[in-house]
């Protein structure tokens, strides 16, 4: 019964994904109420005890629940939603999923949304990526600080 539980949980984590991409605008009201079942679905089979997850999991999946329910709120269509919003809940059903599907190429896998001020503008732009891509930007961007900035003569080359 947990295996079928479970294999629900993900099936269902997993088909927001495709929802969430293939949703015309006349679908997005649908896609709020398909999200919130979904996660209700998820609720009762860790509420029941039927979810096979570890209790980690559960509080994570909990925690991001209670952001995805509160962002849900009044609201009864996606595009209803700000910009800020759509990127919390698409964060928080990344990291439920992630959970629920509970292996760690899952969790490198899951997409992060953040916005970042555009330079020499005051544009703000929404960047997208997995944990790897923000990783090795962070590596890189941390060598590139580690660099020495002045040439002291011998080292100059010339």
């Amino acid at each position: 019964m947990n295996k079928f539980c479970r294999a629900l949980g993900v099936s269902l984590a997993l088909a927001w994904g495709t929802v969430a991409l293939h949703a015309s605008a006349a679908e997005q009201g649908d896609k709020l109420a398909a999200i919130l079942e979904q996660q209700q679905s998820l609720k009762a089979n860790i509420d029941a005890g039927t979810s096979g997850l570890s209790p980690r999991q559960v509080r994570v999946i909990r925690k991001e629940q209670e952001t995805v329910f509160a962002i849900a709120g009044s609201n009864t269509r996606f595009d209803q939603l700000n910009i800020q919003e759509q990127i919390r809940l698409e964060n928080a059903l990344e990291r439920i999923n992630a959970n629920v599907v509970g292996t760690r190429v899952a969790q490198e896998n899951q997409d992060t949304c953040w916005t970042e001020a555009k330079t020499g503008s005051k544009m703000k732009v929404t960047r997208c990526g997995t944990q790897e891509e923000i990783d090795e930007a962070r590596r890189g961007a941390r060598a590139w600080m580690e660099k020495p900035k002045i040439c002291i003569p011998p080292g100059c080359g010339g």
